[in-house]
């Protein structure tokens, strides 16, 4: 075997590799998220309301506040791992190009995406840093500003989707980047998170920044998005290893 071939197997070993492990990443930021936003630290379902009075939302973060900072930290761990799973859905998607658009595309919104997500982590730690400290409206504002920086970036993380889905579609057929069912999944999460833009307009009810609608979701569709590309691109890095 001459040491050119030797080298491109070697590059595509390599490939395979990265890209399940970015898959697996996404899983990871998943379990992670799971353990420090919903079981500690009170972000799903939200310990915190819309429509709580400053004083009421200072003493549910007192009554919380350990699992709240623990959460915190798992939440802050979970959210940087969105950076790797992005990196590898934008990989993917330039092996199939001939000129890297979609692919350095994609990765800009991964990266402003893992920023927005990282945000909300520290909105959060700063909510439980200094709560008897901090005027109870400044908490209030902590909390409205992590939730907000979630929801409310419907154009950042849906246009991420999109733009993985384009570059599926435009594609030749049996040259797509991602099975071609992949973009339909992309564009029903980008719609499903666009409720998340309404908590403008609401403190109370299904379309607040508690509420069922606007909230879980968004919540619940972008984190099964995230299941469903890292099952993804696993699938495909076993698959063209075997």
């Amino acid at each position: 075997m001459s040491a050119t071939s030797s080298n491109v197997l070697a590059q595509d070993s390599m490939s395979r590799k990265s890209l399940a492990f970015c898959g697996y990443t996404g899983y990871a930021a998943i379990i992670l998220f799971i353990i420090g936003g919903v079981w500690l630290g009170g972000m799903l379902p939200p310990i915190p309301n819309a429509n709580d009075a400053p004083a009421e939302l200072v003493a549910k973060v007192k009554d919380n506040l350990l699992s709240f900072r623990i959460g915190s930290i798992f939440m802050i761990a979970s959210f940087a791992l969105f950076g790797t799973f992005g990196a590898g859905i934008a990989a993917q998607t330039r092996r199939f190009e001939t000129s890297p658009v979609f692919s350095y595309v994609q990765i800009v919104f991964a990266a402003a995406g893992t920023t927005i997500a990282l945000l909300v982590a520290f909105a959060w730690s700063l909510m439980v840093f200094r709560p008897d400290t901090y005027e109870p409206s400044i908490l209030l504002m902590w909390a409205d500003f992590a939730y907000f920086l979630a929801l409310f970036s419907v154009p950042l993380f849906g246009g991420w989707c999109v733009l993985i889905a384009l570059p599926i579609f435009f594609s030749e057929p049996g040259r797509e980047p991602f099975p071609r069912w992949v973009a339909y999944v992309n564009l029903w999460a980008a719609l499903l998170f666009a409720p998340g833009q309404m908590v403008i307009f609401f403190k109370d009810g299904p379309f607040s920044w508690h509420g069922i609608v606007a909230m879980y979701l968004p919540f619940i569709a972008f984190f099964a998005w995230i299941a469903v590309m890292s099952w993804v691109m696993i699938k495909i890095a076993h698959d063209e290893n075997s």
